[in-house]
């Protein structure tokens, strides 16, 4: 259970170092592009958000050793990293309404050895309301900033942000959802008594976005799961869930699966990272890449070998295709951080675009939409993609490409360009 006496230390040092806004009007929209640009920042925090009351929720943000700076700029002449978070929450239905705001200062020692820092904000998060969270975090030795969104449905009392897992082996709550290392976990309800729960499982078979121009968004049903069992929540190996997939944990059997619980997601080891052939493989795709890879293999299976062949096809020079190929999958990689839904990042509306159009110049968030600009040079309208939030019942994090307002995409140009061994970016 949580330790009041924590908490209740945390919501004092967030008092005292608040500076709340409350009902405050944004005039201009900000651009928010950096929030996917993986360089803008030296660090690259996980993140997630638990609710802890019927008034409160809770940062729960693993901040890594190796990402910090630290030096003696400091009254205490001692080698400190100094981390500022701050969070800004919104209404949902009004994103330029900011309901409340804090920031809080955190110090880390050099000499204490740690791998990371966890670090645990509560915020004003009420029952039925729904928000947006916008969280700010700083290395103030760096000045460097790394942004992150998350949305927190409290309009359910069986939201999925209501379960709290942590971590067996030092009782800290996980920042990830991840199944991609062996960890012990207990699961708790934020107000509820928990002794066991039905697992459902949904198998990795989803698909890859629908190319911009297609009309018919890909919908991919939840109805029915591949296998289900009762786990006990006290103790929660994930070396019991090897399969890949999606595993939903749901506090009924018989009822609506997706409307009583929260996911756990096994998308490979060391996700969101990339290792496998498989894993080099499938993004292709969008390249046309997957049935040349398939048929180069007498095997049946896919290699490192045929991949590569496939990236040296593109253009015939090692080093070329090298960079080419190392453009390829750092998009990858960062789609599925920052993309992940019910499947990995890669695979979504947002995962598509990113990879092949890179980084967009402008980004701009409204309430549950986002919308991309392509326009470097701000002459003209560029290519816009708006994607809308879509209340889904597995993910808080799946956003699906407007597709009827496009008006042009450039799409046949991008993936050109990519197959005559050339990175697209766009210009106009």
């Amino acid at each position: 259970m949580i330790n009041q006496f924590k908490y209740l230390i945390l919501v004092l040092i967030v008092v005292a170092l608040a500076t709340c806004k409350l009902n405050q009007k944004s005039t201009v929209p900000r651009n928010l592009e950096r929030i996917y640009d993986p360089a803008s920042s030296s660090m690259h925090p996980t993140m997630n958000i638990y609710n802890i009351s019927d008034s409160a929720s809770l940062i729960v943000e693993r901040i890594f050793t190796k990402e910090l700076l630290f030096n003696q700029a400091n009254k205490e002449n001692k080698l400190l990293a100094r981390v500022k978070v701050i969070y800004n929450l919104y209404d949902l239905n009004n994103r330029q309404n900011l309901v409340d705001s804090a920031t809080t200062t955190f110090k880390f020692d050099k000499e204490t050895v740690a791998l990371f820092y966890d670090l645990e904000i509560p915020v004003n998060a009420k029952l039925e309301n729904k928000y947006i969270l916008e969280v700010i975090t700083t290395d103030l030795n760096r000045n460097s900033n790394q942004y992150a969104f998350f949305i927190i449905d409290r309009t359910d009392k069986n939201s999925t942000n209501d379960y709290l897992i942590y971590n067996r082996l030092d009782d800290q709550l996980v920042a990830d959802l991840y199944i991609n290392k062996p960890k012990e976990v207990k699961i708790e309800h934020y107000k509820d008594d928990l002794d066991s729960m039905f697992v459902f499982f949904f198998p990795d078979r989803f698909a890859a976005a629908v190319v911009p121009y297609e009309k018919d968004t890909l919908i991919e049903n939840f109805a029915t799961y591949d296998s289900t069992w009762v786990c006990y929540t006290d103790s929660v190996n994930y070396a019991d869930f090897r399969e890949e997939g999606v595993y939903y944990f749901s506090r009924y059997q018989n009822a609506d699966i997706t409307q009583s619980g929260f996911a756990l997601y096994n998308f490979g080891h060391g996700y969101p990272m990339i290792k496998t052939p498989d894993d080099l493989a499938k993004p292709t795709i969008y390249l046309g890449g997957m049935d040349t890879i398939a048929e180069s293999d007498s095997t049946g299976k896919l290699t490192k070998l045929a991949v590569d062949n496939f990236w040296l096809d593109k253009e015939n020079n090692m080093d070329k295709s090298r960079q080419l190929l190392k453009e390829y999958y750092k998009r990858v990689v960062f789609a599925n951080t920052y993309f992940t839904s019910y499947k990995e990042g890669w695979q979504t509306d947002r995962g598509m675009i990113y990879i092949i159009y890179g980084i967009p110049d402008y980004l701009f968030k409204s309430g549950d939409e986002e919308r991309w600009i392509y326009n470097p040079n701000g002459i003209g309208p560029g290519i816009e993609f708006k994607f809308n939030w879509v209340e889904h019942p597995i993910t808080q994090n799946h956003y699906l490409l407007d597709r009827e307002k496009l008006k042009t995409t450039g799409w046949d140009e991008a993936v050109g360009l990519w197959n005559t061994g050339e990175v697209f970016y766009y210009q106009n």
